[in-house]
Protein backbone atom coordinates (compact mmCIF):
# COMPACT_ATOMS: atom_id res chain seq x y z
CA UNK A 1 0.00 0.00 0.00
CA UNK A 2 1.69 3.46 -0.67
CA UNK A 3 0.70 6.61 0.68
CA UNK A 4 2.01 9.51 -0.37
CA UNK A 5 1.60 13.14 1.62
CA UNK A 6 0.75 12.92 5.93
CA UNK A 7 0.80 9.54 7.64
CA UNK A 8 -2.49 7.96 7.01
CA UNK A 9 -3.77 5.43 10.08
CA UNK A 10 -5.34 2.59 8.46
CA UNK A 11 -8.42 0.87 9.98
CA UNK A 12 -10.17 -2.11 9.21
CA UNK A 13 -8.29 -2.31 5.70
CA UNK A 14 -10.02 -4.19 3.00
CA UNK A 15 -8.40 -7.70 2.43
CA UNK A 16 -8.68 -8.22 -1.64
CA UNK A 17 -7.42 -11.26 -3.00
CA UNK A 18 -6.45 -11.63 -6.31
CA UNK A 19 -4.84 -15.44 -7.18
CA UNK A 20 -2.77 -15.45 -10.25
CA UNK A 21 -3.20 -11.95 -10.87
CA UNK A 22 -0.55 -9.65 -11.83
CA UNK A 23 -1.16 -6.11 -9.90
CA UNK A 24 -0.84 -2.54 -12.38
CA UNK A 25 -2.98 -0.99 -10.23
CA UNK A 26 -2.28 2.93 -11.09
CA UNK A 27 -3.90 5.87 -10.38
CA UNK A 28 -2.78 9.78 -11.82
CA UNK A 29 -4.33 12.81 -10.64
CA UNK A 30 -4.25 16.03 -13.22
CA UNK A 31 -4.93 19.43 -12.16
CA UNK A 32 -4.55 21.23 -15.47
CA UNK A 33 -1.10 22.60 -13.88
CA UNK A 34 0.56 19.27 -13.58
CA UNK A 35 0.10 15.84 -12.81
CA UNK A 36 1.08 13.03 -10.89
CA UNK A 37 0.97 9.34 -11.25
CA UNK A 38 1.64 6.63 -8.47
CA UNK A 39 1.40 2.78 -8.49
CA UNK A 40 0.49 -0.08 -6.56
CA UNK A 41 3.81 -1.26 -6.13
CA UNK A 42 3.68 -4.01 -3.79
CA UNK A 43 0.63 -5.87 -4.92
CA UNK A 44 -2.23 -5.07 -2.32
CA UNK A 45 -4.88 -3.45 -4.40
CA UNK A 46 -4.68 -0.45 -2.77
CA UNK A 47 -3.11 3.10 -3.10
CA UNK A 48 -3.93 6.54 -0.29
CA UNK A 49 -3.22 9.14 -1.22
CA UNK A 50 -2.45 13.12 0.17
CA UNK A 51 -0.95 15.18 -1.90
CA UNK A 52 -1.80 18.45 -3.62
CA UNK A 53 -1.05 18.73 -7.32
CA UNK A 54 0.24 21.38 -9.12
CA UNK A 55 -0.91 23.70 -6.06
CA UNK A 56 -4.23 23.62 -7.30
CA UNK A 57 -5.81 20.11 -6.54
CA UNK A 58 -6.26 18.71 -3.04
CA UNK A 59 -6.88 15.17 -3.34
CA UNK A 60 -7.27 13.11 -0.72
CA UNK A 61 -8.73 9.42 -0.56
CA UNK A 62 -7.97 6.26 -1.70
CA UNK A 63 -8.61 3.91 -5.15
CA UNK A 64 -8.97 0.36 -4.56
CA UNK A 65 -9.32 -3.32 -6.44
CA UNK A 66 -11.04 -6.23 -5.23
CA UNK A 67 -10.96 -9.37 -7.73
CA UNK A 68 -12.22 -12.42 -7.11
CA UNK A 69 -13.94 -15.37 -8.79
CA UNK A 70 -16.87 -13.73 -10.00
CA UNK A 71 -16.72 -9.77 -10.03
CA UNK A 72 -14.17 -7.29 -10.17
CA UNK A 73 -14.74 -3.97 -8.31
CA UNK A 74 -12.21 -0.63 -8.58
CA UNK A 75 -13.37 2.22 -6.08
CA UNK A 76 -12.25 5.94 -5.71
CA UNK A 77 -13.26 6.58 -2.39
CA UNK A 78 -12.10 7.58 1.36
CA UNK A 79 -9.00 6.38 3.13
CA UNK A 80 -10.34 5.07 6.69
CA UNK A 81 -11.05 6.49 9.42
CA UNK A 82 -11.63 9.37 7.53
CA UNK A 83 -15.11 9.79 6.46
CA UNK A 84 -14.81 11.10 2.86
CA UNK A 85 -12.37 11.32 0.24
CA UNK A 86 -11.50 15.17 -0.76
CA UNK A 87 -10.94 16.42 -4.13
CA UNK A 88 -10.64 20.22 -3.51
CA UNK A 89 -9.30 23.56 -5.50
CA UNK A 90 -6.78 25.30 -3.89
CA UNK A 91 -6.22 27.28 -6.30
CA UNK A 92 -7.64 30.88 -7.67
CA UNK A 93 -8.98 30.39 -10.11
CA UNK A 94 -11.78 27.68 -12.28
CA UNK A 95 -10.00 24.74 -12.61
CA UNK A 96 -10.70 21.18 -14.45
CA UNK A 97 -9.30 18.11 -12.83
CA UNK A 98 -9.03 14.58 -13.82
CA UNK A 99 -8.64 11.26 -12.00
CA UNK A 100 -7.65 8.79 -14.27
CA UNK A 101 -7.41 4.65 -12.43
CA UNK A 102 -5.78 1.18 -14.27
CA UNK A 103 -6.79 -1.52 -12.26
CA UNK A 104 -4.25 -4.86 -13.00
CA UNK A 105 -4.97 -7.12 -15.30
CA UNK A 106 -7.36 -9.81 -14.14
CA UNK A 107 -8.86 -13.11 -15.59
CA UNK A 108 -11.76 -12.42 -17.85
CA UNK A 109 -14.97 -11.34 -16.56
CA UNK A 110 -17.80 -12.68 -18.83
CA UNK A 111 -19.12 -13.31 -21.68
CA UNK A 112 -21.77 -12.18 -21.00
CA UNK A 113 -19.92 -9.28 -19.39
CA UNK A 114 -22.32 -7.45 -16.77
CA UNK A 115 -21.60 -3.85 -15.16
CA UNK A 116 -22.54 -1.22 -13.12
CA UNK A 117 -21.37 2.20 -12.42
CA UNK A 118 -22.17 4.26 -9.40
CA UNK A 119 -21.27 8.02 -8.60
CA UNK A 120 -22.28 9.01 -5.64
CA UNK A 121 -21.00 11.85 -3.32
CA UNK A 122 -21.55 15.89 -1.47
CA UNK A 123 -20.84 19.15 -3.85
CA UNK A 124 -19.68 21.81 -1.17
CA UNK A 125 -17.69 24.91 -0.98
CA UNK A 126 -15.20 24.54 1.70
CA UNK A 127 -15.72 27.94 3.47
CA UNK A 128 -19.34 27.67 3.35
CA UNK A 129 -19.35 30.16 -0.15
CA UNK A 130 -21.29 29.54 -3.06
CA UNK A 131 -21.07 26.28 -5.28
CA UNK A 132 -19.98 26.24 -9.16
CA UNK A 133 -19.33 23.14 -10.64
CA UNK A 134 -20.34 23.29 -13.93
CA UNK A 135 -19.45 19.91 -15.32
CA UNK A 136 -18.73 16.33 -13.32
CA UNK A 137 -18.40 12.74 -14.78
CA UNK A 138 -17.77 9.28 -14.30
CA UNK A 139 -16.39 7.28 -17.49
CA UNK A 140 -16.30 3.60 -17.31
CA UNK A 141 -14.05 1.86 -19.72
CA UNK A 142 -12.63 -1.75 -19.99
CA UNK A 143 -10.11 -3.66 -21.73
CA UNK A 144 -7.49 -0.63 -22.23
CA UNK A 145 -9.87 1.71 -22.43
CA UNK A 146 -11.04 -0.06 -26.12
CA UNK A 147 -14.67 -0.62 -24.64
CA UNK A 148 -16.83 2.43 -22.95
CA UNK A 149 -19.48 0.65 -20.80
CA UNK A 150 -21.05 4.41 -19.72
CA UNK A 151 -20.66 7.95 -18.73
CA UNK A 152 -22.57 9.02 -15.81
CA UNK A 153 -22.62 13.02 -16.78
CA UNK A 154 -23.67 14.87 -13.56
CA UNK A 155 -25.88 18.21 -14.05
CA UNK A 156 -24.44 21.60 -13.45
CA UNK A 157 -24.23 21.97 -9.19
CA UNK A 158 -24.82 25.82 -8.27
CA UNK A 159 -25.22 25.01 -4.57
CA UNK A 160 -24.29 22.30 -1.94
CA UNK A 161 -26.12 19.08 -2.32
CA UNK A 162 -26.17 15.03 -3.32
CA UNK A 163 -24.71 13.32 -6.14
CA UNK A 164 -26.30 9.97 -7.34
CA UNK A 165 -26.09 8.72 -10.31
CA UNK A 166 -25.65 4.87 -11.10
CA UNK A 167 -26.18 2.46 -14.28
CA UNK A 168 -25.83 -1.07 -15.39
CA UNK A 169 -25.65 -3.37 -18.43
CA UNK A 170 -25.00 -6.48 -19.87
CA UNK A 171 -22.76 -7.10 -23.16
CA UNK A 172 -24.01 -11.01 -24.37
CA UNK A 173 -20.69 -10.98 -26.03
CA UNK A 174 -17.76 -9.26 -24.49
CA UNK A 175 -15.52 -10.05 -21.62
CA UNK A 176 -13.67 -7.66 -19.91
CA UNK A 177 -9.41 -8.08 -18.61
CA UNK A 178 -8.99 -4.67 -16.96
CA UNK A 179 -10.53 -1.60 -15.88
CA UNK A 180 -10.04 2.31 -16.49
CA UNK A 181 -12.20 4.91 -14.22
CA UNK A 182 -12.03 8.97 -15.72
CA UNK A 183 -13.79 11.14 -13.09
CA UNK A 184 -13.20 14.53 -14.05
CA UNK A 185 -14.71 18.22 -12.99
CA UNK A 186 -14.66 21.69 -13.12
CA UNK A 187 -14.66 23.83 -10.36
CA UNK A 188 -14.45 27.05 -8.35
CA UNK A 189 -12.16 28.20 -6.07
CA UNK A 190 -12.64 25.92 -2.46
CA UNK A 191 -15.88 23.82 -4.08
CA UNK A 192 -15.17 20.64 -3.45
CA UNK A 193 -16.53 17.18 -4.21
CA UNK A 194 -16.53 14.52 -1.10
CA UNK A 195 -17.08 10.97 -1.77
CA UNK A 196 -17.84 8.80 0.88
CA UNK A 197 -16.55 5.54 2.66
CA UNK A 198 -17.07 2.47 0.18
CA UNK A 199 -14.42 0.18 1.69
CA UNK A 200 -17.37 -2.43 1.94
CA UNK A 201 -18.05 -2.22 -1.61
CA UNK A 202 -21.24 -1.23 -0.74
CA UNK A 203 -21.84 0.82 -4.24
CA UNK A 204 -21.48 3.79 -2.61
CA UNK A 205 -18.55 6.93 -3.70
CA UNK A 206 -17.04 5.81 -7.25
CA UNK A 207 -17.12 2.00 -8.03
CA UNK A 208 -17.35 0.18 -11.30
CA UNK A 209 -17.94 -3.54 -11.09
CA UNK A 210 -17.39 -5.89 -14.15
CA UNK A 211 -18.82 -9.46 -13.68
CA UNK A 212 -19.52 -12.35 -15.59
CA UNK A 213 -23.02 -12.15 -15.51
CA UNK A 214 -23.99 -15.64 -15.01
CA UNK A 215 -21.50 -16.12 -12.63
CA UNK A 216 -23.24 -13.39 -10.40
CA UNK A 217 -26.70 -14.41 -10.98
CA UNK A 218 -25.54 -17.90 -9.39
CA UNK A 219 -23.92 -16.15 -6.88
CA UNK A 220 -26.65 -13.72 -5.87
CA UNK A 221 -29.54 -16.32 -6.31
CA UNK A 222 -27.52 -18.84 -3.70
CA UNK A 223 -26.58 -15.92 -1.15
CA UNK A 224 -30.08 -14.55 -1.24
CA UNK A 225 -31.87 -17.94 -0.73
CA UNK A 226 -29.37 -18.83 2.10
CA UNK A 227 -30.65 -15.50 3.29
CA UNK A 228 -34.43 -16.31 3.34
CA UNK A 229 -33.83 -19.60 4.97
CA UNK A 230 -31.38 -18.06 8.10
CA UNK A 231 -34.45 -15.42 8.52
CA UNK A 232 -37.32 -17.89 8.18
CA UNK A 233 -35.30 -20.10 10.64
CA UNK A 234 -34.68 -16.86 13.04
CA UNK A 235 -38.27 -16.41 12.87
CA UNK A 236 -39.20 -20.30 13.44
CA UNK A 237 -37.01 -19.52 16.81
CA UNK A 238 -38.74 -16.44 17.54
CA UNK A 239 -41.57 -18.49 18.08
CA UNK A 240 -40.16 -20.95 20.08
CA UNK A 241 -38.59 -18.63 22.46
CA UNK A 242 -41.98 -16.48 22.57
CA UNK A 243 -43.70 -19.73 24.04
CA UNK A 244 -40.60 -20.58 26.39
CA UNK A 245 -40.86 -17.32 27.47
CA UNK A 246 -45.19 -17.36 27.84
CA UNK A 247 -45.36 -20.46 29.97
CA UNK A 248 -45.48 -22.14 27.27
CA UNK A 249 -47.94 -22.40 23.85
CA UNK A 250 -49.09 -23.84 20.99
CA UNK A 251 -46.75 -22.18 18.39
CA UNK A 252 -48.02 -23.32 15.23
CA UNK A 253 -49.66 -20.92 13.60
CA UNK A 254 -46.75 -18.38 14.71
CA UNK A 255 -44.41 -20.68 12.93
CA UNK A 256 -45.95 -21.39 9.87
CA UNK A 257 -46.84 -17.86 9.04
CA UNK A 258 -46.38 -17.06 5.44
CA UNK A 259 -45.92 -13.30 5.93
CA UNK A 260 -43.52 -13.05 8.47
CA UNK A 261 -42.05 -9.33 7.50
CA UNK A 262 -38.43 -10.12 7.92
CA UNK A 263 -38.68 -13.50 5.96
CA UNK A 264 -40.58 -11.30 3.03
CA UNK A 265 -38.20 -8.49 2.41
CA UNK A 266 -35.88 -11.20 2.14
CA UNK A 267 -38.18 -13.10 -0.66
CA UNK A 268 -38.70 -9.62 -2.11
CA UNK A 269 -34.84 -8.80 -2.44
CA UNK A 270 -34.39 -12.26 -4.10
CA UNK A 271 -36.95 -11.45 -6.60
CA UNK A 272 -35.76 -8.08 -7.58
CA UNK A 273 -32.10 -9.31 -7.90
CA UNK A 274 -33.20 -12.17 -10.04
CA UNK A 275 -34.88 -9.68 -12.50
CA UNK A 276 -32.07 -7.35 -12.14
CA UNK A 277 -28.87 -10.51 -12.88
CA UNK A 278 -30.70 -13.02 -13.86
CA UNK A 279 -33.50 -12.09 -16.47
CA UNK A 280 -31.83 -11.24 -19.39
CA UNK A 281 -29.36 -13.97 -19.41
CA UNK A 282 -30.07 -16.80 -16.96
CA UNK A 283 -27.37 -19.51 -16.80
CA UNK A 284 -27.62 -23.48 -17.54
CA UNK A 285 -27.00 -24.21 -14.03
CA UNK A 286 -27.53 -22.87 -10.65
CA UNK A 287 -30.88 -21.34 -11.16
CA UNK A 288 -34.39 -22.30 -11.25
CA UNK A 289 -35.97 -19.85 -13.86
CA UNK A 290 -39.33 -20.74 -13.85
CA UNK A 291 -42.48 -19.15 -12.37
CA UNK A 292 -43.60 -20.04 -8.98
CA UNK A 293 -46.09 -18.36 -6.88
CA UNK A 294 -45.27 -15.94 -4.20
CA UNK A 295 -46.93 -13.63 -1.47
CA UNK A 296 -49.89 -16.69 -1.85
CA UNK A 297 -51.24 -19.06 -0.12
CA UNK A 298 -49.58 -21.68 -2.21
CA UNK A 299 -46.03 -20.18 -2.33
CA UNK A 300 -43.45 -21.70 -4.43
CA UNK A 301 -45.91 -23.82 -6.03
CA UNK A 302 -44.86 -23.61 -10.18
CA UNK A 303 -47.31 -21.75 -11.53
CA UNK A 304 -48.27 -19.82 -15.36
CA UNK A 305 -50.15 -17.00 -14.83
CA UNK A 306 -51.25 -14.93 -11.29
CA UNK A 307 -54.57 -16.63 -11.34
CA UNK A 308 -52.93 -19.86 -10.28
CA UNK A 309 -51.51 -17.49 -6.72
CA UNK A 310 -54.47 -16.68 -4.98
CA UNK A 311 -53.96 -13.31 -3.39
CA UNK A 312 -50.65 -13.27 -4.68
CA UNK A 313 -48.39 -13.09 -8.14
CA UNK A 314 -47.06 -15.52 -10.68
CA UNK A 315 -43.07 -14.81 -10.69
CA UNK A 316 -39.66 -15.49 -11.63
CA UNK A 317 -37.49 -16.30 -8.46
CA UNK A 318 -39.93 -17.08 -6.22
CA UNK A 319 -39.36 -21.00 -7.18
CA UNK A 320 -35.67 -19.74 -4.91
CA UNK A 321 -37.62 -17.85 -2.23
CA UNK A 322 -40.02 -20.08 -1.67
CA UNK A 323 -38.42 -23.51 -1.74
CA UNK A 324 -35.37 -21.89 0.60
CA UNK A 325 -38.83 -20.70 3.40
CA UNK A 326 -40.21 -24.15 3.01
CA UNK A 327 -36.82 -25.83 3.89
CA UNK A 328 -36.56 -23.42 7.34
CA UNK A 329 -40.60 -24.11 7.94
CA UNK A 330 -40.08 -28.26 7.72
CA UNK A 331 -37.12 -28.85 9.65
CA UNK A 332 -38.80 -27.08 12.16
CA UNK A 333 -41.78 -29.45 12.18
CA UNK A 334 -39.44 -32.30 11.54
CA UNK A 335 -38.43 -31.05 15.24
CA UNK A 336 -41.77 -30.92 16.71
CA UNK A 337 -44.20 -32.79 14.79
CA UNK A 338 -47.08 -30.71 12.67
CA UNK A 339 -48.13 -29.32 16.09
CA UNK A 340 -45.33 -27.25 17.60
CA UNK A 341 -45.80 -26.99 20.94
CA UNK A 342 -43.34 -25.61 23.23
CA UNK A 343 -42.59 -26.11 27.14
CA UNK A 344 -42.65 -23.25 29.20
CA UNK A 345 -39.33 -21.57 30.84
CA UNK A 346 -38.46 -25.02 32.71
CA UNK A 347 -35.32 -26.86 31.52
CA UNK A 348 -36.92 -28.51 28.75
CA UNK A 349 -37.87 -25.28 27.62
CA UNK A 350 -34.41 -23.95 27.30
CA UNK A 351 -33.12 -27.06 25.55
CA UNK A 352 -36.06 -26.92 22.74
CA UNK A 353 -35.01 -22.73 22.17
CA UNK A 354 -31.18 -24.05 21.83
CA UNK A 355 -32.00 -26.99 19.45
CA UNK A 356 -34.11 -25.20 16.97
CA UNK A 357 -31.50 -21.92 17.33
CA UNK A 358 -28.42 -24.39 16.79
CA UNK A 359 -30.34 -27.15 14.00
CA UNK A 360 -31.48 -23.43 12.05
CA UNK A 361 -27.39 -22.64 12.33
CA UNK A 362 -26.70 -26.01 10.72
CA UNK A 363 -28.87 -25.66 7.84
CA UNK A 364 -27.63 -21.96 6.88
CA UNK A 365 -24.37 -23.15 6.95
CA UNK A 366 -25.10 -25.93 4.31
CA UNK A 367 -26.05 -23.22 1.93
CA UNK A 368 -22.93 -20.97 2.78
CA UNK A 369 -20.55 -23.71 1.90
CA UNK A 370 -22.43 -24.58 -1.20
CA UNK A 371 -22.08 -20.89 -2.44
CA UNK A 372 -18.32 -20.76 -1.41
CA UNK A 373 -17.94 -23.69 -3.93
CA UNK A 374 -20.13 -22.28 -6.26
CA UNK A 375 -17.53 -19.48 -6.39
CA UNK A 376 -14.55 -21.26 -6.48
CA UNK A 377 -15.50 -23.62 -9.09
CA UNK A 378 -17.64 -20.92 -11.47
CA UNK A 379 -14.63 -21.16 -14.28
CA UNK A 380 -15.36 -25.18 -14.54
CA UNK A 381 -18.97 -26.34 -13.62
CA UNK A 382 -21.03 -26.16 -16.93
CA UNK A 383 -23.88 -28.26 -15.97
CA UNK A 384 -26.15 -29.43 -13.40
CA UNK A 385 -24.02 -32.86 -13.29
CA UNK A 386 -20.89 -31.01 -12.84
CA UNK A 387 -22.32 -29.11 -9.85
CA UNK A 388 -23.51 -32.22 -8.41
CA UNK A 389 -20.01 -33.72 -8.45
CA UNK A 390 -18.58 -31.04 -7.60
CA UNK A 391 -20.36 -28.96 -4.79
CA UNK A 392 -22.68 -31.66 -3.50
CA UNK A 393 -21.62 -34.93 -3.49
CA UNK A 394 -23.08 -36.55 -1.46
CA UNK A 395 -21.69 -35.91 0.72
CA UNK A 396 -21.94 -32.41 0.64
CA UNK A 397 -17.81 -31.01 0.50
CA UNK A 398 -16.47 -29.23 3.21
CA UNK A 399 -13.08 -28.63 2.48
CA UNK A 400 -13.27 -26.09 5.38
CA UNK A 401 -14.83 -28.20 8.08
CA UNK A 402 -17.56 -25.16 8.48
CA UNK A 403 -20.57 -27.79 8.35
CA UNK A 404 -19.28 -30.51 10.62
CA UNK A 405 -18.13 -27.28 13.39
CA UNK A 406 -21.84 -26.69 13.15
CA UNK A 407 -22.74 -30.75 13.97
CA UNK A 408 -20.62 -30.35 16.36
CA UNK A 409 -22.18 -27.32 18.30
CA UNK A 410 -25.35 -28.77 17.82
CA UNK A 411 -24.17 -32.47 19.45
CA UNK A 412 -22.55 -30.12 22.22
CA UNK A 413 -25.85 -28.24 22.69
CA UNK A 414 -27.50 -31.43 23.02
CA UNK A 415 -25.14 -32.98 25.83
CA UNK A 416 -24.69 -29.85 27.49
CA UNK A 417 -27.90 -27.18 27.15
CA UNK A 418 -30.28 -30.86 27.70
CA UNK A 419 -28.70 -33.60 28.97
CA UNK A 420 -26.80 -32.51 31.42
CA UNK A 421 -29.71 -30.41 32.82
CA UNK A 422 -31.90 -32.89 33.16
CA UNK A 423 -33.93 -33.50 30.06
CA UNK A 424 -33.15 -37.16 29.28
CA UNK A 425 -33.98 -38.77 27.16
CA UNK A 426 -34.07 -35.41 25.14
CA UNK A 427 -36.47 -37.05 22.19
CA UNK A 428 -39.79 -36.70 23.90
CA UNK A 429 -39.02 -32.79 24.26
CA UNK A 430 -39.27 -33.11 20.46
CA UNK A 431 -41.82 -35.02 19.53
CA UNK A 432 -41.13 -34.84 15.46
CA UNK A 433 -39.27 -37.01 13.21
CA UNK A 434 -36.29 -37.50 15.88
CA UNK A 435 -38.32 -38.24 18.88
CA UNK A 436 -37.70 -42.03 19.21
CA UNK A 437 -33.83 -41.37 18.65
CA UNK A 438 -31.57 -42.01 22.00
CA UNK A 439 -29.70 -39.18 23.46
CA UNK A 440 -26.17 -40.37 21.98
CA UNK A 441 -28.21 -40.58 18.34
CA UNK A 442 -30.37 -37.13 18.79
CA UNK A 443 -28.08 -34.84 16.93
CA UNK A 444 -26.83 -37.60 14.37
CA UNK A 445 -30.86 -37.73 13.38
CA UNK A 446 -31.51 -33.89 13.24
CA UNK A 447 -28.51 -33.62 10.68
CA UNK A 448 -29.90 -35.98 8.85
CA UNK A 449 -33.39 -33.82 8.84
CA UNK A 450 -31.23 -31.30 8.06
CA UNK A 451 -29.83 -32.80 4.98
CA UNK A 452 -32.94 -33.89 3.69
CA UNK A 453 -34.34 -30.41 3.65
CA UNK A 454 -31.59 -28.75 2.58
CA UNK A 455 -31.08 -31.27 -0.35
CA UNK A 456 -34.88 -31.01 -1.39
CA UNK A 457 -34.35 -26.84 -1.19
CA UNK A 458 -31.63 -27.15 -3.12
CA UNK A 459 -33.59 -29.38 -5.95
CA UNK A 460 -36.30 -27.31 -6.55
CA UNK A 461 -33.96 -23.66 -6.13
CA UNK A 462 -31.35 -24.69 -8.53
CA UNK A 463 -33.59 -27.14 -10.86
CA UNK A 464 -31.22 -30.12 -11.11
CA UNK A 465 -31.96 -32.13 -13.52
CA UNK A 466 -31.94 -35.27 -12.96
CA UNK A 467 -33.01 -34.66 -9.30
CA UNK A 468 -30.28 -35.18 -5.98
CA UNK A 469 -30.91 -38.84 -4.31
CA UNK A 470 -32.03 -36.73 -1.53
CA UNK A 471 -32.46 -40.26 0.47
CA UNK A 472 -28.79 -41.16 0.06
CA UNK A 473 -27.95 -37.48 0.34
CA UNK A 474 -29.55 -37.42 4.07
CA UNK A 475 -28.00 -40.38 5.78
CA UNK A 476 -25.49 -41.96 2.91
CA UNK A 477 -27.94 -44.68 2.95
CA UNK A 478 -30.76 -45.82 0.25
CA UNK A 479 -33.35 -45.85 3.11
CA UNK A 480 -36.73 -43.96 2.40
CA UNK A 481 -35.95 -41.21 4.68
CA UNK A 482 -35.80 -38.73 2.59
CA UNK A 483 -38.22 -39.27 0.00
Amino acid sequence: MKTTGIAIVLVGVLLLTSVGATHGLDVTLDSGAGSTTLVDNDGDGIIDFDLTVGGVLLARGRVFEQINAVTRVVSITATPPLPAGVFRNVGGGDATFTVTVNSSTFGAAGPPLGWSVFYNGTATDEMSGPVNIPSHSVEALVNDASISLTTLVGTAITAAGDIDLSATGIDPAAAATNVRIIFAFTAGPDDEILLPDNNGVDGDAIQVSVFNQEGRCIDKMNNDARQVVDRAQKSDSACVNDGVRADGANETTCVDDPGDEKTEKKETKLIKDFDTFCAANVPSWGVNAERCCEDSTNDGSVCSADDACPGGACVRGACISGAAEQAANAVTHDLFGATVNVTDGSDTGKCQKQIIKMTGKLLVEHWRVLRSCKKDNFGTISDDSGLVATCLGPPQPDPRGKIAKRLTKLTDSVAKRCVAEGVTPVGPAFPGACTGASDPSFAACVNARVNCRFCLAVDAADAIVPPLDCDLFDDGMANGSCP
